[in-house]
């Protein structure tokens, strides 16, 4: 799936006009007149799904500067996932962070590795 096609799933679900970024430097991929939303297309379906503490933060403030909130949409091969981070993060939800060596892009050649921050989120907590 592609990015363009898990925003058009998102605009169906979440029943509101979603506009894509067009700033290669946004820290998020859309915005409506609710949400600043990050998507994420993963070729592997994990029953917990990870979240880039520099994301997880860089998107939060920016929700909150704006009077929003943050949704992180993620589709696997097992379908998609609508996260309200804003709201996880509300209820204290323990994302377990961790520091992880990691490739530093997953889709470009002459993987470089470097440790990145990341959480998770359990599936069953999609809306």
């Amino acid at each position: 799936m592609t990015q363009e096609e898990l925003q058009l799933i998102a605009v169906d679900r979440l029943k509101t006009l979603i506009t894509a970024t067009t700033d290669e430097f946004c820290t998020f991929d859309g915005h409506s007149d609710e949400y600043v939303i990050e998507f994420k297309c993963r070729r592997t379906h994990y029953d917990t799904q990870l979240i880039e503490h520099k994301k997880y933060t860089a998107n939060l403030d920016q929700a909150d500067e704006s009077g929003k909130e943050f949704l992180y949409i993620i589709s696997t091969p097992e379908g998609e996932y609508v996260f309200n981070i804003s709201k996880l993060k509300e209820e204290g939800y323990d994302f377990k962070w961790e520091d992880r060596r990691m490739p530093s892009k997953t889709d470009f050649g002459g993987k470089q590795y470097i440790n990145k921050r990341v959480g998770y989120i359990s599936t069953s907590l999609s809306s």
